[in-house]
């Protein structure tokens, strides 16, 4: 994988720096400052208790360096063997976070995988149907616009809401030649009607799945046969009704006379048969129409891209994160070297400063200007033969 610093277009990816990063040091070094400190102190101290003095300063010899480069010395030690430490750290740890790497980079890819091929089946999917059976969802699930449907179906659903109209009296009319009050009568003539409704349009939908998806020959002959129940339910409410409007109606025992009076059984029958058929048809049919089980299929698998789609980032942010701190571990390896020899320059820049310190400590200690002059060549033999070293 290739690891670029500008941003990065859908599917690359980028190296990022660690959230934390690596810090293998298993090395520190003194605190140079309070250290300065203390030597001062010691220096003035052992000047005022008549350790040194300005004969002494003299022939060059001053005891406490000695003791200094045996701690400079103990201190390179310490570096050595802690450098020698931090490397066979850093491989352990860039060995054990290899395995974390190579499993988020599998995560990724498998993440990457899975949008990929989901967002190609929703590509394929998102041609609006041009034809019942296409296996193509309508336009409304792709635009998301209600516009296109309400054209194509008010018409429709405006036609079946007047045959609503129209059924819900003649309901009322035969329930209540039953006998039953006239609450009770409208309430179940209007439940009638919109059975007679929604049975039709729910066998709608099941006919346009069936034309999606394919249904085996007992689901064909299944279809046949509620179509073939409904047209005898349809002939037999038909009937009832014939007789509830051509027969003479009585109420509380009286005969009111027939509700359709001058109009033969005939022409009633076929009105009535008429009616109930594009009712039942046209409520097909917008089932039929407005049912589309690949809009469904649509939106899930639109729902299933976007939660992949999370998925996805979440994992590349977890491969890069990985990747960042894996490099993180290689470059503090690769810079041991540059580290052990910054810290050996530290270290002898500090000890040289502890020695200036302590002799600044002695000069102020004697309070003998003189001293002050041989301190400043004994530092001076001292850098020079740093120097040469």
């Amino acid at each position: 994988m290739r690891f670029k610093d500008h941003p990065a277009e859908q599917g690359e990816v980028t190296r990022i720096a660690p959230a934390v990063a690596y810090d293998g040091d298993l090395y520190h070094l003194p605190d140079w400052i309070t250290r300065r400190g203390e030597e001062r102190e010691l220096g003035r101290a052992h000047a005022e208790g008549g350790h040194l003095d300005t004969l002494t300063l003299e022939t060059g010899s001053v005891p406490r360096f000695h003791e200094l480069e045996d701690e400079r010395l103990a201190e390179l030690s310490r570096i050595e063997d802690a450098t020698e430490r931090e490397i066979q750290q850093d491989r352990a740890a860039f060995e054990s976070h290899k395995i974390k790497l190579a499993e988020s980079q599998r995560h990724f890819a498998e993440a990457r995988r899975t949008l990929d091929e989901t967002q190609r089946r929703v590509t394929e999917l998102e041609q609006p149907s041009r034809r019942p059976g296409d296996g193509r969802p309508s336009s409304i699930a792709l635009s998301g616009s209600r516009w296109p449907a309400v054209r194509r179906w008010l018409p429709a659903a405006l036609l079946l809401l007047l045959l609503v109209i129209v059924e819900v009296p003649i309901l009322y009319q035969v329930i209540l030649s039953w006998g039953d009050s006239v609450e009770m009568t409208a309430l179940i003539a209007t439940g009638a009607a919109l059975i007679m409704l929604v049975a039709p349009h729910m066998y709608g939908r099941a006919y346009r799945t069936w034309q999606e998806n394919g249904s085996p020959a007992k689901g064909r002959w299944l279809l046949i046969a509620v179509a073939l129940v409904w047209v005898g339910l349809i002939v037999a409410v038909a009937v009832l009704r014939r007789d509830a409007l051509v027969k003479p109606l009585v109420v509380d025992g009286q005969n009111i006379g027939p509700t359709a009076e001058g109009v033969s059984q005939l022409p009633t029958m076929i009105l009535l048969l008429a009616l109930l058929v594009a009712t039942a048809l046209i409520a097909a049919d917008l089932g039929r129409r407005m049912h589309n089980p690949n809009d469904r299929r649509l939106r899930e698998l639109r729902a299933k891209r976007d939660h992949e789609r999370r998925a996805f980032v979440e994992a590349q942010s977890e491969y890069q994160r990985d990747a960042g701190f894996a490099e993180s571990i290689g470059q503090h390896l690769q810079a041991a070297d540059r580290r052990r020899a910054s810290r050996v320059r530290q270290v002898d820049n500090g000890f040289e400063s502890l020695a200036t310190a302590y002799l600044g400590g002695v000069v102020e200690g004697l309070g003998d200007p003189e001293a002050a002059s041989w301190a400043e060549r004994i530092l001076v033999r001292r850098r020079a033969a740093r120097s040469r070293t």
